[in-house]
């Protein structure tokens, strides 16, 4: 379809995998405007030999840089214009960076181009209310810390105990597990009595055991829509979970202080081959993104700005130093927001009865 829009022809195209073509023409005389503007402006900042700065002569400064570096420079001014505009006015919502190709680049003619673009894609969520309302009716998983629990942990601790603790004059380490008295209690934490500890150990446990039926729970939800949730997801979305789960690997791995290149020659595997076995989980989670993005869409839920900065504050104070100077505030400003986001969109499924 041809549309008409300040002065500049462009068509637009809807392929496959949520992306967006356009093939446009901006009219000679509003092109030769942006390479007037750019002359100028190279002209201004021009040192040349006998002439001051911006004194020299609008021909030698054309020809100094060449014809070529001029229009280009010109096309990437006028398409840094236009290209906004385009989006707004047709309601594309874009995502990541177009790829732009100039297919016709002269002085005194039109500027042609073509470009794709990756775009969200519409999500036909079903009745996500009536599909959450049956599994909220669901009974909730009954979570409990035996006694035996307890004690396997306090076992394990006092085996930790145990191997952490070497008797210098021997040079050897306890082959006994320490007695379970108040003092061995003591020497772990803020705790008077192995009662303490035991209690501590029962309230962590039950924390985590109910942290994971929640999540548990929360995937059920999140699974009963996206199952009936037919949508394309556009590669580009697909490829940044990839990144995102590479990276979580690399974290885990850092963590448990071992080479990354270490690592991929213990499973054998390269990089590449660790992305590529990451495609259908990258594939699902973003499909459930979307998901969640269109459920906050829909009812309306957004975080506020001082939650984003919390969030992100506490998040930056958690990374090391060493890793502090790499982190983008902008690309952790936008995790948070998504996370934030997410968070209040499962609450608001729990809160359906």
């Amino acid at each position: 379809m041809l549309w008409y829009f300040i002065g500049m022809q462009i068509e637009i195209t809807k392929k496959p995998k949520s992306v967006v073509f356009i093939k446009g023409s901006l009219p000679a005389e509003d092109f030769d405007a942006h390479i007037k503007h750019v002359t100028d402006h190279f002209v201004s900042e021009a040192e040349l030999p006998g002439f001051r700065k911006g004194k020299a002569p609008e021909k030698m400064v054309a020809e100094k840089i060449g014809e070529a570096a001029l229009l280009e420079e010109a096309a990437e001014e006028a398409l840094k214009k236009e290209y906004p505009a385009i989006l707004k006015e047709h309601t594309i919502d874009a995502i990541g960076q177009p790829q732009i190709r100039i297919t016709k680049l002269a002085r005194g003619n039109a500027l042609e181009f073509e470009a794709e673009i990756s775009v969200l894609p519409a999500v036909p969520v079903p009745d996500y209310k009536k599909l959450t309302k049956i599994i909220n009716e669901k009974p909730a998983e009954d979570v409990s810390v035996s006694n035996e629990e307890i004690q396997k942990s306090i076992e394990w601790l006092q085996s930790s105990y145990a191997k952490a603790s070497e008797d210098k004059s021997v040079n050897k380490r306890l082959t006994e597990l320490p007695p379970l008295t108040d003092e061995f209690a003591q020497s772990l934490g803020n705790f008077k009595t192995v009662a303490d500890l035991q209690t501590a150990i029962r309230e962590n446990m039950l924390f985590e055991k109910k942290e994971k039926a929640r999540e548990k729970r929360r995937m059920e939800l999140l699974n009963s829509i996206a199952e009936k949730t037919t949508v394309e997801i556009p590669d580009i979305l697909i490829d940044a979970e990839k990144q995102k789960m590479l990276a979580e690997i690399k974290s885990g791995v850092t963590s448990m202080g071992m080479e990354w290149a270490a690592y991929l020659d213990h499973i054998k595997k390269t990089e590449d081959d660790l992305v590529k076995d990451l495609q259908k989980d990258a594939e699902r989670r973003a499909h459930h993104s979307l998901v969640l993005r269109e459920i906050a869409e829909q009812e309306h839920i957004d975080p506020t700005t001082d939650e984003c900065n919390a969030w992100a504050y506490q998040y930056l104070m958690a990374r090391p130093e060493h890793e502090k100077k790499d982190i983008d505030p902008q690309r952790v400003a936008e995790y948070a927001y998504g996370v934030i986001r997410n968070q209040k969109v499962f609450e608001f499924l729990e809160s359906i009865k």
